[in-house]
């Protein structure tokens, strides 16, 4: 190896390096541009289909249908925001209740089963709710809501300023490949785009019918405050696989401080609306929008979870969707899994 290729290496590798280290230190706002391009791709979505029916400006549409959604958020705010607070409240003293009873029924159980009379329920239902950090202090709900709110704002703007003109943002990123590349790059990205807007629809479908089969479900066992349930239920289904397990806590816990019985109900109802999400939506939607296998989604939630906090798991499957359509390129697979022929 002569002295050039031996410094070219070197170079490749300190550059690798330093750009390993400079996204693991913007690794935050990596993801909050992530969240804006969803966004922006839901914006640009809707406002696209809007004036293709009406004929008007695309940029008029956009601006209508922004105005429209912060109307439309404003106004749920003033009329059930109090309500919803409320109802948030009344969760956390749920919880804790749930807690208390379920605490107290299975260590009835567990006074009469042999194997488990050396195991501590309490320490160990205390140690699980210390590890998923709930009933932390109110300074630092405070913080966690300012910081919240401030990323919002940047994934509103973000995702607002890039459906207003996605054209010109594809085509500069498009010019950090080689020119004879560039055209393949802008279709990869186009490509990338129209699969996750298909993977944001079916997922929208799929969390308003579990939220909606919850919430009825809920009001017909007599759990309270079933909204809430429900759409903490819904929401947690962005995460496939890993998010029925998240929505489930609450509403076991909620259903358990009223009665052992109504959380064994509650259980067995949730179970048979993740059935209905497993073998009728998953299958009839979202296999049609993209095709990941679980095994892969579920590392993909975990290592991100672990790396990048709550906002990496949140944003791990539509991440890891997107990036299917690069590594098909380049290991040179279809979008079946078979292998192109060249």
């Amino acid at each position: 190896m002569s002295a050039g290729q031996a410094a070219k290496i070197t170079v490749a590798v300190l550059a690798v390096i330093a750009l390993a280290f400079a996204l693991w230190y913007a690794q935050t706002a990596i993801l909050l541009l992530f969240a804006g391009i969803l966004l922006a791709i839901v914006l640009y979505g809707a406002s696209h289909d809007l004036s293709e029916l009406t004929g008007l400006p695309r940029l008029l549409m956009l601006a209508i249908v922004s105005i429209a959604v912060a109307l439309g958020l404003a106004l749920a705010a003033w009329t059930a925001g109090p309500t919803l607070a409320n109802q948030i409240a009344l969760l956390a003293e749920s919880v804790a209740a749930g807690v208390t009873t379920l605490t107290t029924e299975l260590s009835s159980f567990v006074k009469h089963t042999a194997f488990l009379k050396s195991i501590d329920l309490a320490q160990l239902l205390g140690n699980f709710m210390s590890q998923w950090g709930i009933a932390t202090g109110a300074t630092s709900v405070a913080i966690s809501l300012f910081g919240l709110f401030s990323a919002g704002l940047i994934v509103v703007f973000f995702g607002v300023y890039l459906a207003a003109d996605p054209h010109t943002y594809v085509n500069l990123l498009a010019r950090l490949a080689p020119p004879e590349k560039r055209g393949r790059v802008v279709e990869l990205l186009y490509e990338t785009g129209e699969l996750l807007r298909r993977w944001l629809i079916g997922q929208s479908i799929t969390m308003s019918v579990i939220g909606g089969f919850t919430f009825v479900g809920l009001l017909i066992l007599g759990v309270p405050i079933a909204f809430v349930l429900a759409m903490f239920a819904g929401l947690a289904c962005f995460l496939p696989y890993l998010g029925p397990i998240i929505g489930a806590i609450p509403i076991l816990l909620v259903a358990g401080g009223e009665s052992f019985h109504m959380a064994l109900w509650a259980l067995g109802l949730y179970v048979c609306v993740q059935f209905l999400e497993s073998y009728l939506l998953t299958p009839l939607i979202q296999a049609r929008a993209v095709s990941m296998p679980p095994a892969a989604v579920i590392l993909n939630q975990l290592v991100f979870g672990a790396v990048f906090g709550l906002v990496g798991l949140a944003l791990a499957t539509p991440l890891a969707a997107a990036a299917t359509v690069p590594l098909r390129e380049v290991f040179g697979i279809g979008e079946n899994g078979n292998t192109k022929k060249t």
